[in-house]
């Protein structure tokens, strides 16, 4: 039986899981931390969860989360490296500089989780500056496809592609991503839906070999 290395961006994320190994918040500390216990500790998997932002309904193509509710994400993108221009904004893979996703998770390990669960698998998008109001909310969910956002996803994703090694994502919604006053924000709620979620797995032996 083979046991996930647990990781997650923040302290309160991890709060009462000693185990977890706590990365940093946002896609330079997560992608150094991640690679670095990649190197040292040699998982044969990583588990990365946490809280998210759902992008509301009517801002993109995604499926609709609330505040509150558990995913998986079955591939994460990185949502804002590239150039913003007059009328939009363009990816690194318009530009020839290079992939912006999709990186996907461990796809028997994410459908088994989700069936544990009865949670959906959704896309998700990685930024830097989270989605504060409503235009910038529309311009990520449009562009990525994606239903919800994180600062951490898709960097603990290309280091584990790099190491080889397969990862799975899980998240419970913390708010709405656009305007702030309107995002229903419930961080408590988020970290214990999560981490509930995470006991459930551990019950259910799931993912181990």
């Amino acid at each position: 039986m083979t046991a996930p290395l647990l990781v997650c961006a923040a302290e309160v994320e991890g709060r009462g899981l000693p185990s977890a190994l706590r990365l940093g918040v946002g896609k330079v500390a997560s992608a150094v931390s991640m690679t670095r216990a990649l190197a040292e500790r040699r998982p044969a998997w990583v588990l990365l969860f946490g809280v998210c932002g759902a992008y509301p309904e009517g801002h993109g193509p995604g499926a609709r989360l609330d505040v509150g509710d558990v995913c998986l994400v079955g591939e994460d993108w990185l949502g804002d490296e590239g150039v913003a221009v007059d009328d939009g904004f363009l990816p690194l893979s318009q530009l020839g500089l290079g992939s912006v996703g999709p990186l996907p998770a461990d796809p028997a390990r994410t459908a088994a989780a989700a069936q544990v669960l009865a949670v959906p698998v959704v896309r998700g998008a990685t930024v830097s500056t989270c989605s504060g109001t409503d235009a910038r909310s529309r311009e990520l969910a449009c562009g990525t496809g994606a239903t919800v956002e994180t600062m951490e996803g898709a960097a603990v994703a290309w280091a584990c592609r790099a190491a080889g090694v397969p990862w799975v994502q899980l998240r419970c919604v913390s708010n709405r991503t656009g305007r702030r006053a309107a995002g229903g924000w419930d961080l408590p709620r988020a970290v214990a839906g999560v981490q509930a979620a995470l006991l459930r797995l551990q019950a259910a032996n799931w993912g181990s070999e």
